[in-house]
């Protein structure tokens, strides 16, 4: 990072004590120290000048105390898409389905069916930038199967010591395939973890599945993808599968009261600028991708529970044991102006359809088939005309602690999941 520059006024006491003009912060307080201690040890010599000197000389301590260093603010070091321009948003509304998804290093926009993808190529979308950073439209393009494209962005930092590639998407929405087993087997490391993503009969890349991984980065504990919660085991039923591991966050989790991070994957998206001002707010659930009317959800697992319980202090709490968790909820959008439920309300809003729950309490080492029913909630029942009109969307969600997403739970649980398929209404 480039250095502030520091202008400090000269000042030179009788002795031929002299603060430099052009210093660090180390150098400039030891400077203060001798120029205090010598100040101290003529003390006599400055009882006996006259009233009018002594008045002028603390005039020009206090002048050198408030002015001696003025500092210019350094460089912004950051280099992050933070948001979609709002103008570039409603000047495209006809094209666009959904929110934008923002992540470390990418931005999904999805597309409605009849959207001409060869003109999105010349597409310049309007981002907002972290403080004094810029970006550039690079030339590479390519296509994601035969529903979308790749464009992508290089952001530089204020100081212009940082900057990285932004991967920008546009995709049409594909609904999942009725037959479709989420077998997990499409991965890739992004800042040292796991992220997953469903591919299509043609090639598709589908960025559906979401974890918390990129707020756990914030910890600094996480060195590779295995010591993230969420994470590849090639252990499988078949191939590979999720471990869901729940991980202390050290100190750092501690002073922001969010002492451990439960493993989890869901569909859905996880907005790393709410992780520690939001952290409920942070987790999106859910894609309005339903094909049909769901009946059950189905697969395996494999569970161990840790050993001590905690709390959000970190206080262990004597005779609660730990609980897995895997679930799927229905709910209602409206298509136009699509707002998913967060890790607030996934489980008790009013929009709730249909849900598919098991809290998982029995250690199990060895893969555990399961098949739960979708039950109606909230007195609403299924409705194919809002099917047809895009007004459901679904997710699937699985964690290392039932009550992760309010930092209990017990460090050292462990949950493998596998084989995951929506069971669909033949309608």
């Amino acid at each position: 990072m480039a250095h502030s520059k520091r202008m400090c006024h000269k000042f030179i006491y009788k002795k031929g004590c002299t603060l430099p003009t052009k210093t660090n912060d180390r150098a400039r307080d030891f400077t203060i120290l001798i120029f205090l201690t010598n100040f101290a040890a003529d003390f006599q010599k400055i009882h006996f000048m006259r009233k009018t000197q002594i008045i002028s000389f603390i005039a020009l301590i206090a002048t050198f105390l408030f002015t001696s260093c003025i500092r210019e603010e350094a460089p912004n070091a950051e280099c992050d898409i933070i948001a979609v321009k709002a103008s570039w948003l409603n000047s495209n509304d006809g094209i666009l389905s959904g929110k934008p998804v923002i992540n470390n290093s990418a931005v999904r926009f999805y597309v409605n069916e009849d959207t001409d993808l060869e003109a999105l190529k010349s597409a310049d979308p309007q981002f907002e930038l972290t403080p004094g950073a810029q970006i550039e439209r690079q030339a590479r393009i390519e296509e994601n199967g035969e529903r979308g494209i790749f464009l992508y962005y290089k952001t530089t930092s204020e100081d212009g010591n940082w900057s990285k590639i932004y991967e920008v998407s546009f995709t049409k929405q594909t609904f999942i395939d009725p037959n479709a087993v989420f077998s997990f087997e499409h991965f890739a490391v992004e800042k040292k973890y796991n992220i997953w993503y469903e591919e299509d009969a043609k090639g598709t890349k589908l960025n559906w599945w979401a974890s918390g991984n990129a707020g756990y980065s914030k910890s600094g504990k996480g060195k590779k993808p295995g010591d993230f919660p969420t994470s590849v085991d090639s252990a499988g039923v078949k191939g590979c599968c999720v471990k869901l591991a729940t991980r202390s966050t050290g100190t750092f989790g501690l002073s922001v009261n969010m002492p451990i991070a439960a493993g989890n994957i869901f569909i859905g998206e996880f907005l790393v600028a709410n992780a520690t001002k939001a952290p409920l707010e942070a987790t999106r659930f859910g894609f309005t991708i339903t094909p049909s009317k769901p009946v059950t959800l189905s697969g395996y697992y494999k569970y161990t529970a840790g050993e001590k319980f905690t709390d959000r202090t970190m206080a262990e709490v004597a005779g609660r044991r730990d609980a897995g968790a895997i679930y799927s909820v229905l709910y209602e959008v409206d298509p136009s102006d699509v707002v998913t439920l967060d890790g607030s309300n996934v489980l008790s809003s009013d929009r709730i359809v249909l849900v598919a729950q098991m809290d998982i309490t029995t250690d199990t080492d060895e893969w555990t088939a399961f098949e739960i029913p979708y039950n109606e909630a909230n007195n609403k029942t299924f409705d194919y005309k809002k099917l047809e009109n895009g007004e459901y969307a679904i997710t699937v969600v699985a964690s290392s602690s039932k009550n992760g997403e309010n930092f209990e739970g017990a460090v050292g649980s462990t949950l493998h999941i596998d084989e995951f398929k929506i069971n669909w209404e033949n309608k």
